[in-house]
């Protein structure tokens, strides 16, 4: 979208929006010219947040920043449930759920039609469809390049693989989101604010997907040699 567009969608000037980009308040806009700059969701998302912190808490655009930052401030805490939190770790994380056609990824993942309606169907991913062109976010389209990785390693139909084979991994992450999610909440709501606990969040989900990932080849290994020894 286009900065008309996005002051309409937030009630913010640009010159407002300019200065929350250079003081690093929201992501920088995609400029595929020097005078030209394009805005997506998440500039809506982080700007709302960032009116939000300035109404509710009466923080200053500098202290935001240092909340952002990962600096300690004193912000009044309520014991309510965290309302901007989901946005805020988006916009942290550069979490962009923009549209990208289904067509544009076959060179990534030549299958990628197929793979798409298969993976709806398991709930890994969402398709949508506007004037018979298929879109999906940006997150989904990484899925479906991954996948693509996969098939080119040999995960395809003739060895026996088939992308309906991923359900466990949609039933598994979203039993184990679930719970980190009501774990999380338990140990922080009312204790800190929701600045602070989008903070923990954008540097713990990185670090925890290493520590997943770290833990998931460890105990593979573990289960191979296993396997090895009962044969």
């Amino acid at each position: 979208m286009k900065m008309r567009e996005l002051e309409e969608r937030t009630g913010v000037n640009r010159e407002s929006i300019r200065i929350l980009v250079r003081k690093g308040l929201i992501p920088e806009p995609e400029r595929p010219r020097q005078t030209v700059a394009h805005y997506t969701e998440k500039h809506v998302r982080a700007i709302l947040a960032v009116k939000e912190l300035q109404l509710k808490h009466r923080l200053k655009l500098d202290e935001i920043g240092e909340v952002i930052r990962g600096k300690n401030i004193n912000v009044p805490t309520e014991a309510s449930q965290f309302s901007h939190l989901q946005e805020l770790v988006s916009a942290n994380l550069g979490y962009d759920e923009g549209s990208i056609p289904l067509r544009a990824l076959k060179w990534l993942n030549p299958h990628v039609v197929g793979d798409a309606k298969a993976f709806q169907s398991i709930g890994l991913i969402k398709l949508n469809k506007k004037d018979r062109v298929y879109t999906v976010s940006r997150h989904d389209a990484q899925i479906l390049a991954i996948w693509g990785k996969m098939r080119e390693a040999g995960f395809v139909e003739s060895t026996n693989f088939y992308p309906e084979m991923l359900d466990h991994y949609v039933v598994a992450a979203e039993a184990l989101a679930r719970d980190e999610v009501d774990r999380f909440l338990a140990r922080t709501e009312g204790r800190i604010d929701e600045d602070e606990a989008a903070r923990m969040l954008t540097t713990a989900l990185p670090l925890m997907m290493d520590l997943f990932a770290a833990l998931r080849i460890k105990f593979l290994l573990r289960n191979l040699e296993h396997h090895r020894g009962g044969a």
